[in-house]
């Protein structure tokens, strides 16, 4: 029987070993935390890498991301317009001066186009007021894709189309924010033109788009020019200083220029019957298969001349003039 000395021996062994066990397990958490703590620094280090640094794996993701956007997108140059009213006053000044100089026969023509600017001016003026409320499009980041559904309703039926970025995408994106600032809304479609076999033209087009309604007119911007690159060549094409010949098909809306570099903006024209163009006028889109008929309806009743051109010939139909019956764009829509 153990003496009482050696119980007290025993328990201080017993004690001393519960101490030691107790230190070492201390020890060993220490360790754990601090290893854990390098893992979390190292994890931490490695998310940022990861996250911001171009050399780690998130850096070709987003190089990728960045060329796909790229190849969606295109910048637009709008160019300011120069004042219309102004334009037109300065034009009427000169066509003046110039009357008195010219032969008698050639004095009736530059008589219709002085008056047709002088009727033209109050329409410009209220135009160019209008103006000022719809502001040029935004040419950074344009999208090149996709379509935009919408719709003229006109006094003649509605025309519905789609709008393809993919051709003309400055074009569309103007077309797009005068549809949104009510610019065609009240808008007449000014001239109507039919094919003249005899004269050669294969011409089959309703023009509209101008404010002013006397085919003068548009926005304070003008877009810049997109050549059409998806219309077939037309047969026996010729090549011209405005490009060759190529085929607009039925149901075409294209943006109208005047022969300048850069100069389209709001007047568009739809074609009811394929047409023979140079491929100088930016292609925008499409009218629906119903819409065709309301165009072709149009052009059914026929064209009167325009009282700034000189009469036609007696008994010669008139290929090139206004709408048989008015027309007018009540209000046009996006879908």
């Amino acid at each position: 029987m153990p003496s009482n000395e050696e119980r007290r021996a025993a328990a201080r062994e017993k004690l001393a070993r519960q101490n030691e066990q107790r230190a070492a397990e201390a020890r060993k958490r220490k360790v754990i935390g601090i290893s854990a703590g390098a893992v979390v620094v190292v994890v931490l280090v490695a998310a940022g890498c990861y996250l911001w640094l171009p050399q780690g794996p998130r850096g070709p993701l987003r190089v990728a991301a960045e060329h796909r956007f790229a190849s969606t997108h295109t910048n637009c140059t709008f160019a300011d317009q120069p004042n219309q009213v102004q334009q037109v006053a300065k034009a009427i000044t000169q066509g003046t001066a110039q009357l008195a100089k010219l032969p008698a026969d050639q004095k009736p023509a530059m008589e219709l186009q002085i008056k047709q600017l002088t009727d033209a001016q109050p329409a410009l003026q209220k135009m160019a007021d209008f103006n000022k409320t719809v502001a040029k499009p935004n040419g950074t980041d344009v999208p090149n894709t996709g379509t935009v559904d919408g719709s003229f309703d006109t006094t003649a039926g509605t025309v519905d189309f789609t709008l393809d970025r993919s051709w003309a995408p400055c074009n569309v994106a103007t077309v797009t924010q005068l549809i949104n600032g009510k610019y065609y809304d009240g808008t007449q479609c000014f001239r109507e033109t039919a094919a003249d076999p005899k004269a050669g033209s294969k011409l089959s087009v309703l023009q509209c788009g101008d404010r002013s309604n006397s085919g003068l007119g548009g926005p304070s911007w003008t877009s810049p020019d997109e050549i059409p690159t998806q219309l077939k060549a037309a047969p026996n094409a010729q090549a011209s200083m405005a490009g060759p010949t190529v085929i607009y098909p039925a149901g075409t809306i294209a943006i109208a220029n005047t022969g300048q570099p850069n100069s389209g903006a709001s007047q568009f024209f739809m074609v009811y019957a394929d047409t023979e163009l140079p491929a100088s006028y930016a292609t925008v889109g499409t009218v629906s298969p119903a819409g065709l008929k309301v165009l072709q309806a149009i052009a059914a009743k026929g064209i009167k001349p325009s009282p700034y051109k000189p009469a036609p010939a007696k008994g010669a139909a008139v290929t090139d003039g206004v709408p048989g019956e008015t027309v007018t764009i009540t209000k046009a829509t996006l879908s």
